[in-house]
């Protein structure tokens, strides 16, 4: 599901349709992108939730630097 910066990009260039693999691991802007007009599709698949948990169990500090949460150095 498209974070914050990536649903106002969505916005910002008239995009009327989001088309997400998962939101389970990750809910992102989803509220934000359907209260601009947005349609947001969430796929549910399990293929990229198990994809997601995998990456984020191997690569724990690069995910969280991605969403923006603190990293303990």
């Amino acid at each position: 599901m498209p974070c914050y910066l990536c649903a106002g990009a969505v916005v910002q260039f008239g995009i009327k349709k989001v088309v997400a693999g998962e939101s389970e691991t990750f809910e992102g802007a989803q509220d934000f992108l359907r209260s601009k007009g947005v349609e947001v599709v969430d796929l549910d698949i399990s293929e990229c939730k198990m994809l997601m948990k995998e990456f984020i169990r191997e690569y724990p500090e690069l995910w969280n630097e991605d969403i923006g949460e603190s990293v303990p150095y």
